[in-house]
Parts: structure tokens; sequence; C-alpha cells
């Protein structure tokens, strides 16, 4: 009777342990997946964050080159103050917007550093989606500068033109003999 107590005792002992065992397994597993999910949750927001930061830069660059154009333009030309105050909010703009992109890299480690849910899913609400607002700026520029150019180039022709009829004057104007 002790013997059978002894082996029923062996027999649960080892039950016990081939449950921890498998109920380990199972953690270690689900942890693997989580891991896995979280890797793919996070590569997936770092390329989002990138493509963000890729359209700013273009972005950026097209604002400098409205920026080239506008410094061009005569300061006193009428209709240029709107212009100007529009391109100074647009690169004001672009350049929180590229802020923006680096605090979001700088969240995005941070929160699946801590591993917090809430914290990743709040850089995740926080990454913008496809807004054409800045585009629209853009655009809205480019048209308004049109005007102004054509407006600075006929200045510039009829200043040549007055500046040629001013050297003719001169070479033209009798000379006094003493």
């Amino acid at each position: 009777m002790i013997a059978n107590g002894v082996r029923a005792a062996a027999s649960r002992s080892r039950l016990v342990l081939v449950s921890l065992s498998v109920v380990f397994v199972a953690i270690l597993l689900s942890g693997c997946r989580n891991q896995k999910a979280e890797a793919q949750q996070k590569a997936e927001l770092t390329v989002a964050v990138e493509q963000y930061r890729t359209q700013i830069g273009e972005l950026q660059k097209q604002a400098s080159l409205l920026r080239a154009q506008f410094d061009k333009l005569p300061e006193d030309l009428p209709g240029i103050g709107p212009v100007r105050d529009d391109l100074h909010a647009l690169e004001e703009g672009l350049g929180v917007e590229d802020g923006r992109t680096k605090w979001l890299s700088a969240k995005l480690d941070d929160a699946f550093a801590s591993g917090n849910k809430a914290e990743i899913e709040a850089v995740r609400n926080a990454i913008p989606r496809g807004d054409d607002t800045t585009a629209q700026a853009i655009v809205k520029i480019v048209h308004q500068l049109s005007p102004l150019e054509r407006l600075a180039a006929q200045r510039r022709f009829f200043e040549s033109l007055d500046a040629a009829r001013d050297r003719k004057l001169r070479n033209e104007q009798p000379r006094k003999t003493r």
C-alpha cells in the first residue's frame, strides 16, 4: 500500500511537472508571437514616419525653389505683400512639420522601449495621414508668383527702353563750344 502511494505521488509529480512545462512553453511561444507582432508594428510605424519625413523634405525643396523665385522680384511690386506672407507661413509650417518628424521618431523609439501599448497607439495616431494642404499652399503661391514675375519682366523691359532712350539723348545733345 505504501508502494502504491509512492507510485501515485510520483506520477502526480510527473504530471504536475509536465503540465508546468507545457504552460511554460506556451508562455514562451506567446511571448515570441507578441515580440514578432511588436517588431512588425514598429517597422510599419517607422516606415510611416520615414515616408512623412520624405514628403516634408520634398515640400521643403519646393518651398526653397519658390523662395529663390520670390527673392528675384523687386520688393516694391504691387501685390507682393500677400505672397510674401503666404511664403513665410508655408516655410514656417514646413519647419514645424520637420520638427514633428524628429519628435515622432524619438517618441516611437521611447514607446516601443517602454512597451506601453497606450504610448504606441498615441504615436500611431500622431503620425499625419496624407493631408495635402501644404501642397495646395505651394500651388497657390506658384499661381500668385506668375503675375508678379510677368509684372517684374515688364518693368525690366520698360526700364531698359528708358535707359536706351536716355543714352541716345545724351549722345545727341549738342556739345557746348567755347
